[in-house]
């Protein structure tokens, strides 16, 4: 891949490190790459256009992870390697520049789940595009992105970028701002074709709402939106595809609020410490100075989840409940972060949570890595092994990074099956490399891998892995011909390995 020397020197390859670092994808457990590069952001910046501006620059196929989502979906997520996404951030910020801004809140959300009231009609039709991102075309995002940057170095370097690395025609990685902004760029064509066609249409990213007059409007839109996103290589979901008459569509929106704001209520939490998700499969922000009545309020929610979900069964007249307080829960968990103390009942819910609401795995192991006593911790976790409950690989990917660094992990008398289990995620052969590179670096941690073990591992897996068995080489304190062997590759595995005793 060749990159024009004229268009790097125009990219922004600083301001988009920041964006990685600083905004890293909130489904996945912290990159220990872009950790590594926090404190030498100009350093590694000057390492990334070196790399990108080599005629012999290829990027490394993407490895995907499968993240849960809400009613046991799954959520293809990209991992690629570090100057590969850089660079994507950093074409996609030169671009950004000549595109409306996206801006995904809350109040936005809120307000196209509103809009369709204010239009006149006895129909409401809620949808959105199954898989979206999965399928985007990349042809058809090039030449609207010519339409409207005119940038052709840009355009056609991300082209490039992108068949590069996804090894097809199609897709933009997910949990990534620079993917949300290309995204956009389709969405909004889709959504003017619709308009031109006579809809009363809103959207919101790939959800979209339709105001229809009557039963025979309805069907037409439906009709038209699935010629349209067919025409662009994408498809309705038609699970998600539901019609309402305009005042049960009012009615469905009421009773959630006043459902959300009654448990709130009735748990004295204050909801403007909630961030709500409208996707139900990201950790919220951090609220604003929780105080210890807002952090007991935030204990009763989650209590309240595990006696309508905690056994897997939800009961019909319970499911509105249990949405709403899986609409509650982000929030609440990143309010129960700032308690100091661990509480038990509290530590057996999420232990439920891991089992029955799988997508909520990365907030309950943000709150799991700020207990400052291992040992409940680890006690609570031992039990959920013992149940032999499922637990994938992204799930122990997470869980790794939030318990196994604790050394009490690799002792007393649960070590052995604990360390069984980071083994079994090691020799999955069907999940992505890197997450059985960081078993690898689990296993180094607690004196069960050897250096030898892992320069094996190193000649077998690409860049994308290499990070994670960097660092656990420098947590064997290995010989200095080995410590070279990986080091003198690049820069970044030299600054992995000084980085790793204390911050891996």
């Amino acid at each position: 891949m060749n990159v024009d020397p004229a268009l790097l020197s125009d990219l922004d390859l600083t301001g988009a490190l920041d964006r990685e670092i600083d905004k890293p994808p909130r489904m996945l457990p912290p990159n220990l790459a872009m950790q590594a590069l926090s404190t030498r952001r100009v350093r590694a910046a000057e390492w990334v256009q070196k790399v990108v501006g080599s005629s012999r620059f290829a990027s490394s196929p993407e490895e995907t992870v499968a993240a849960s989502k809400i009613n046991h979906g799954v959520r293809p997520v990209a991992v690629w390697d570090v100057p590969t996404r850089v660079l994507y951030g950093a074409l996609a910020l030169r671009l950004g520049q000549a595109l409306p801004p996206v801006d995904r809140g809350r109040a936005q959300w809120t307000a196209f789940k509103r809009a369709p009231l204010d239009h006149e009609g006895a129909y409401i039709v809620a949808t959105d595009i199954a898989s979206c991102y999965q399928y985007l075309d990349h042809t058809l995002l090039m030449d609207e992105l010519l339409v409207q940057v005119g940038d052709h170095a840009a355009v056609s370097l991300l082209g490039e970028l992108l068949s590069a690395t996804q090894g097809r025609t199609y897709g933009l990685p997910q949990q990534s701002t620079a993917s949300d902004m290309l995204a956009e760029v389709i969405l909004a064509r889709l959504e003017r074709v619709l308009v031109r066609r006579g809809i009363q249409v809103g959207r919101y990213n790939d959800d979209f709402r339709f105001t229809c007059r009557s039963w025979s409007d309805t069907v037409r839109a439906i009709e038209i939106f699935v010629e349209e996103t067919r025409r662009l290589g994408l498809t309705m979901n038609d699970l998600k595809t539901i019609t309402w008459r305009r005042s049960t569509y009012r009615k469905s929106l009421d009773e959630a609020d006043d459902l959300r704001n009654q448990i709130a209520a009735e748990a004295q939490y204050d909801l403007t410490l909630v961030e709500h998700d409208p996707y139900g499969d990201v950790a919220a922000l951090t609220p604003p100075n929780p105080s210890d009545v807002d952090r007991e309020a935030a204990a009763r929610i989650v209590e309240r989840w595990a006696k309508v979900a905690g056994r897997s069964q939800i009961a019909p007249r319970r499911a509105k409940e249990h949405r709403a307080l899986l609409d509650l829960m982000s929030s609440a968990l990143t309010t129960l972060e700032t308690e100091p103390s661990t509480s038990p009942e509290v530590l057996r819910c999420l232990m439920q949570m891991l089992r029955f609401a799988r997508q909520m795995t990365p907030a309950v192991c943000r709150y799991l890595t700020g207990r400052t006593d291992p040992d409940p911790v680890v006690t609570a976790f031992d039990r959920l092994l013992a149940s032999r409950a499922y637990l994938n690989g992204w799930q122990a990917w997470w869980l790794q990074k939030a318990i196994a660094c604790r050394p009490e992990f690799g002792t007393g008398g649960g070590a052995e099956r604990r360390l069984r289990w980071v083994r079994e995620s090691l020799n999955a052969q069907h999940e992505a490399p890197t997450q059985r590179a960081y078993a690898a670096l689990t296993l180094a941690r607690h004196g069960q891998f050897a250096a030898d073990q892992l320069l094996g591992l190193y000649d077998r897996m690409g860049a994308i892995a290499r990070p994670s068995l960097v660092a656990g080489l420098a947590l064997t304190n290995p010989p200095g011909n080995i410590r070279k062997a990986v080091t003198q590759d690049n820069p970044l595995h030299q600054w992995v390995y000084d980085w790793a005793p204390t911050g891996a």
